[in-house]
């Protein structure tokens, strides 16, 4: 036999005797490209939203509309996403979610100068075990949030825009830990703690090493019902007197396919941060917000039409303002993975929320236009 032979041998032998539950399967590799253009027409040239769509994540300060906003009048590159997937035939796990792009400022990447250029985000990166063939698990890392209708992936949501309650009242994403379960086919769940939400307003870092405790069940009835309850409970973190008081977010996401070609999505979400908020005479208050949506998404061959109605009532302690925000975002499919689309939004408060053009000063009422395209791999 040639040394080459008695080599190959070797190391087939060796393969031999290593476990199947060490066989890796993957890695997997899959991802979207989108690139948008968005104008807003209250055309803010004054004010601290000079230059920049109104909504949060395009300006400091800035509260509930269009999380991914941006410069207004301008062409951006929203993300160059790719999400890579493996696991070993014991059942194990992982996924990674690696994310560049104007998208990456909103969600706190790394590696930007200022709100004009862009991001490298980690938005996802865990790893999933079983408990041998029980219907348990563990899940460890950063992964995205249950609450909610809209993803990261524009071209997944019925709009090109986000909701009033995307990255405000959900997380974008939570690092932590949770014991899964899986009791059949159409009901699992996890519970367990997270430590860093992303980009919500009123809960950061747990405070004294205190995690937040997370909850969710899941639902999977087919076409008729499918939903995740979901459920965040802990100390607010931070530095302020209410840092150690509790908040609560509490949503219920849902979905139903039983008229043809319908995808009907719905939410309601309620949050309270408890003495967070203060009134007119600077006594602490909660603060409180309701939120009930609305998001059908019809097919039509490769055309589109999506939709999305919310209704947003916040009291921060001194009263409430509420929202009605509509978009109607039609589409169509130039190849079987490249989604062509526009839209136009309509955000109208109940107290002046948004800046409007040349004075700077606040306004009830919001329109943006705006087109993506967007290629998914």
């Amino acid at each position: 036999m040639s040394k080459t032979s008695r080599s190959l041998a070797t190391m087939a032998g060796t393969l031999a005797l290593v476990p199947t539950v060490l066989l890796a399967d993957g890695p997997k590799f899959s991802g979207f490209v989108t690139g948008s253009y968005i104008y807003d027409l209250n055309d803010i040239s004054k004010g601290p939203y000079s230059g920049y769509v109104n909504g949060a994540g395009s300006a400091p300060a800035s509260t509930y509309t269009d999380f991914y906003g941006g410069k207004n009048a301008s062409f951006k590159a929203d993300a160059a996403h790719l999400t890579i997937t493996g696991g070993d035939s014991a059942g194990a796990s992982y996924t990674i979610d690696l994310d560049a792009g104007t998208d990456g400022i909103a969600t706190g990447g790394s590696l930007w100068t200022s709100r004009n250029g862009f991001a490298f985000d980690v938005q996802q990166a865990f790893v999933t075990v079983p408990f041998g063939k029980s219907a348990f698990g563990l899940e460890v890392g950063k992964f995205y949030t249950s609450e909610g209708i809209e993803v990261g992936n524009s071209a997944a949501n019925p709009t090109v825009t986000r909701g009033l309650a995307f990255g405000v009242l959900e997380f974008t994403s939570s690092t932590g830990a949770v014991l899964t379960f899986k009791a059949n086919d159409q009901i699992s769940g996890a519970i367990g703690a997270i430590n860093n939400p992303n980009n919500q307003v009123w809960q950061y870092d747990g405070t004294d090493g205190i995690p937040v405790g997370y909850a969710k069940v899941a639902l999977a009835y087919g076409d008729p019902f499918s939903g995740t309850i979901s459920a965040y409970y802990g100390p607010q973190g931070g530095t302020s007197p209410s840092a150690r008081k509790e908040y609560t977010s509490l949503d219920l996401t849902g979905l139903t396919k039983t008229i043809p070609n319908l995808d009907l999505n719905y939410q309601v979400n309620f949050n309270m941060a408890m003495d967070a908020g203060a009134d007119a005479s600077g006594n602490t208050k909660n603060i409180m917000a309701y939120l009930f949506g609305l998001q059908p998404l019809y097919h039509m061959g490769a055309g589109q039409v999506g939709l999305r109605y919310e209704f947003l009532s916040v009291d921060p302690g001194t009263g409430a303002t509420t929202i009605n925000s509509i978009a109607l975002a039609p589409g169509y499919k130039l190849t079987q993975n490249t989604l062509l689309r526009a839209e136009y939004r309509l955000d109208y408060a109940s107290k002046p929320t948004w800046y409007m053009n040349k004075n700077g000063n606040g306004t009830e009422v919001d329109q943006v236009v705006g087109g993506e395209l967007n290629y998914t791999f």
